[in-house]
């Protein structure tokens, strides 16, 4: 596991600051989820970092070492960073076991015997480890990338997109590999979503980059229960976005701090509820108030009915005031 610093990192396209002087340290051992909408700067920040593509300003520096431009060297990449693409980057006609194989082709056969049959097992891969990658589903072709760029244990690990267009199964499949990648190699890893669910879950500080700047970064507890603005509020989770006092910004409040009392007098808001969605593991409660905001809370039952007329509560502590933008 290895030590990420990057200062002032700069990068335009065609006149647009893709990425706007990013500064970021990533301790060794640490994963790190950048959030943010399509054209961020995600992606290229991750290419950046995994030598495919320079920056036209900025240093990276990789355990105090810094890194060469790309254009000097003869080959892309960095042989201490391995960079999972979405694109999965497997040979279609070698079976999983094969591919995993490939990266090991220099070492001795009884060890890259042992190394793929761990890597295998550690990403849930043993049933089909004879099946050909072209015949593989979305989750286990990124298995498969995993497993491969895992090979030799790489010092940074670098995901794009580890999530995309998986189903819930597969996406689960590989969550529960990632966790047992985070325990048993400890690397340091950094990972790209638009999923914030999915960084929220898994990663031990989260960034969020808005057109090429980060403007906040934290434990993922932090970031949630405190959102700089909405836009960092409304990315990180469904929210109530209110009006604050004397115009002062806007005041954020989760869903989940929201409750349907029966006291009128202990209320701070009476609603009417506009319509109700049933998620599974809870109701969500749609309710427009007396003034005309709208308000989510969620709900363990379904003991209300659309068009009744609710009190609505919330402590002051979740009610977090913020920039409007």
């Amino acid at each position: 596991m290895q030590k990420l610093k990057i200062h002032s990192l700069t990068k335009t396209y065609d006149g647009q600051e893709a990425l706007a002087s990013v500064d970021l340290d990533i301790q060794a051992g640490e994963w790190v989820g950048i959030i943010g909408e399509s054209g961020s700067g995600k992606s290229t920040l991750l290419k950046i970092i995994g030598r495919f593509l320079d920056a036209d300003k900025g240093e990276i520096f990789v355990d105090e070492k810094k890194l060469p431009p790309v254009s000097s060297q003869l080959l892309k990449g960095h042989e201490a960073i391995k960079l999972v693409h979405q694109e999965y980057e497997l040979f279609p006609n070698q079976s999983v076991r094969e591919n995993i194989a490939y990266a090991l082709r220099f070492y001795e056969p009884e060890y890259r015997n042992q190394r793929v049959n761990e890597l295998l097992k550690l990403t849930r891969l043993e049933d089909v480890q004879h099946r050909k990658a072209k015949l593989l589903s979305g989750g286990e072709k990124q298995r498969t990338a995993l497993a491969h760029s895992l090979a030799e244990v790489p010092g940074l690990l670098l995901l794009d997109e580890p999530f995309a267009h998986l189903d819930p199964n597969n996406k689960q499949t590989l969550a529960d590999a990632i966790e047992d990648l985070k325990k048993s190699h400890r690397l340091t890893c950094l990972f790209v979503t638009h999923d914030a669910s999915e960084a929220l879950a898994w990663a031990d500080r989260i960034v969020i980059l808005r057109e090429g700047n980060i403007i906040q970064e934290g434990r993922p507890e932090e970031v949630y229960q405190y959102p700089i603005n909405q836009y960092a509020a409304e990315l990180t989770g469904l929210v109530n976005i209110l009006s604050a006092e004397n115009n002062a910004g806007q005041r954020v409040i989760r869903p989940n701090f929201i409750r349907i009392i029966k006291d009128e007098s202990k209320a701070c808001w009476t609603a009417v509820i506009v319509k109700i969605r049933f998620k599974g593991t809870h109701y969500e409660y749609y309710c427009r108030t007396e003034q005309g905001e709208d308000l989510l809370c969620y709900r363990s039952r379904r003991d209300r009915e659309v068009g009744e007329k609710v009190f609505l509560t919330s402590s002051k502590k979740h009610s977090q005031l913020v920039a409007r933008h």
